[in-house]
């Protein structure tokens, strides 16, 4: 990923070479763990405004035994305990959901880039370039409009929001 942590290459385009490589990386497994029917419960959790105690217990009951798509669903649990705290609708649980997932992949790589030449400088600048790059998350999945959460409709929802987020056109 060389545009990461430029100074010269803007968040939009370095936030869309990330989701690039995530999904080089990952393939169809980056689709699949969004896609989880569990974080489409979740939706339906934040949808239904339940309360947090009573959300996050019937998320646990729902991802009790999954191994599979464990990092999805750990940062659909943070964003199911926000999204219900803050009482927000369904597109601000799948924009944090996808801001969280952002967040780390970012700190993963930045770190190596932080006071390179023509990078960002200090480690505050790159605090604040995780957190550009999580608001574009944010705004690319509120710029779809409410998640389908019900059956397939979840999977092409997420695949949307994977499409947008590597700046591709969608179709909606």
């Amino acid at each position: 990923m060389a545009v990461l942590g430029r100074s010269d290459v803007p968040p939009e385009r370095q936030s869309r070479e990330i989701w690039l490589a995530a999904s080089a990386d990952r393939g169809e497994k980056l689709l699949r763990d969004f896609s989880h029917s569990a974080l489409a419960q979740a939706c339906h959790l934040v949808a239904e405004g339940v309360s947090v105690d009573d959300g996050l217990r019937t998320y646990e009951q729902a991802t009790r035994y999954e191994s599979e798509s464990g990092f999805a669903i750990e940062l659909g649990r943070r964003a199911l305990v926000k999204a219900l705290a803050a009482r927000g609708a369904t597109v601000d649980f799948v924009g944090e959901v996808f801001s969280e997932a952002i967040s780390y992949y970012a700190s993963r790589d930045l770190p190596s880039f932080v006071a390179a030449t023509g990078c960002v400088s200090s480690s505050s600048e790159a605090i604040k370039l995780k957190e550009q790059f999580r608001r574009i998350a944010k705004a690319s999945v509120r710029s779809l409009g409410q998640p389908k959460y019900d059956g397939k409709q979840w999977k092409a929802y997420v695949s949307q929001v994977l499409d947008t987020l590597k700046g591709q056109k969608v179709k909606k």
